[in-house]
């Protein structure tokens, strides 16, 4: 039976590279760019007209998209070496700024996705609601939902990732009102609902005074459905498209294998957060984004000298990949890891 390498000797290179090390200046003052941009998107639309809105809209999304992946740093404790701002970062971004929850957000990426990806049951990035990935995950759903995944899901995936902000703030708002029958009201529940309560005031409840709620919810619909697309172009072409597996190898190599880094130009990388680099952030999810690129090139060459199948290729290819998948992926039966391993099946070796 294949047995991969010890992974602490990559932990050890990288270390001794300063790779761990935050960098949370650089970012702050990434963080006040992307929220000058923003600002200025809206000032725009509020002085020029609502014709303004046409640009300013998608950009600002493209601003919102890029803040929401550093509140993204904060939740995985890679932004600062303090947890008391990565704690402040993760709530400003997360439930304030964008209405998406932070606890939901803790368990639905850092503790399900980053512990199970690509398998079948655990992993909920493989399930958007209504969409799934697997024939044992689409023999599950309704009999409205597995008619859907089979005449629609193809269409359908691109168009309804505008929804996939309000589906996330939907499940944020539920997951925190059952929250405390099972944890109870904690101080981490309280801020989660203030923050949730800021959000809507300041976005619906304050513009709608000022400019009529048919403005207030135009520009609100319209901005954060432009950045549900913008999400699912981030996260979509990282994992959909490589095996799905019934169960899970308990080592990190099952990071790889069902992982890929995405090739970008320099300046659209700016606005990724370093998540072009997948495979090392699962890897490593505690490295900045700023070393990501670094760590990136040291990861590839111990990948190649241990013999470990490392994946990485241009964005546009990933894209047409995981497009091409969602199609009939309700058809496909999740493998089984093993034949994985054995590079039997997808990608990895």
């Amino acid at each position: 039976m294949y047995r991969p390498p010890e992974l602490g000797s990559l932990r050890s290179e990288l270390r001794a590279a300063g790779l761990f090390e935050h960098r949370e200046l650089r970012s702050w003052l990434k963080f006040g760019v992307l929220l000058t941009g923003f600002v200025a998107c809206f000032i725009a639309m509020a002085t020029i007209g609502w014709w303004m809105g046409l640009i300013a809209i998608p950009v600002s999304a493209v601003l919102a998209t890029a803040m929401a992946m550093l509140g993204h740093e904060g939740s995985h404790r890679s932004f600062s070496a303090s947890p008391l701002r990565n704690t402040f970062l993760t709530h400003l971004v997360f439930p304030l700024f964008a209405g998406l929850g932070s606890l939901y957000w803790h368990n639905k990426h850092d503790r399900l996705h980053h512990g199970h990806p690509n398998v079948e049951g655990k992993d909920p990035d493989i399930k958007p609601f209504p969409f799934v990935s697997s024939r044992g995950d689409h023999e599950k759903c309704s009999k409205g939902e597995r008619w859907f995944q089979r005449n629609l899901q193809r269409y359908a995936f691109w168009p309804m990732s505008t929804l996939m902000t309000l589906g996330m703030r939907r499940s944020s708002i539920l997951y925190l009102v059952r929250y405390p029958a099972k944890h109870g009201v904690s101080r981490a529940w309280f801020l989660e609902a203030a923050c949730l309560v800021g959000h809507y005031v300041g976005w619906l409840v304050i513009p709608s005074l000022i400019w009529g709620p048919l403005v207030a919810v135009a520009v609100y619909l319209s901005m954060w459905g432009f950045v549900g697309v913008f999400l699912a172009l981030i996260f979509a072409p990282a994992h959909i498209g490589l095996p799905i597996v019934t169960e899970q190898h308990h080592d990190w190599l099952h990071q790889v294998e069902t992982t890929r880094n995405l090739e970008l130009p320099r300046f659209i990388s700016y606005f990724f957060i370093g998540l072009d680099y997948q495979v090392e952030h699962h890897l490593f999810p505690k490295i900045p984004h700023q070393n990501l690129p670094r760590a990136a090139e040291i990861t590839a060459r111990w990948c190649k000298r241990h013999n470990v199948g490392y994946q990485s290729g241009p964005y546009l290819d990933a894209l047409v990949d995981s497009a091409q998948f969602m199609a009939n992926a309700w058809s496909r039966d999740a493998v089984d890891p093993i034949e994985v391993r054995a590079g039997l099946v997808g990608r990895a070796a």
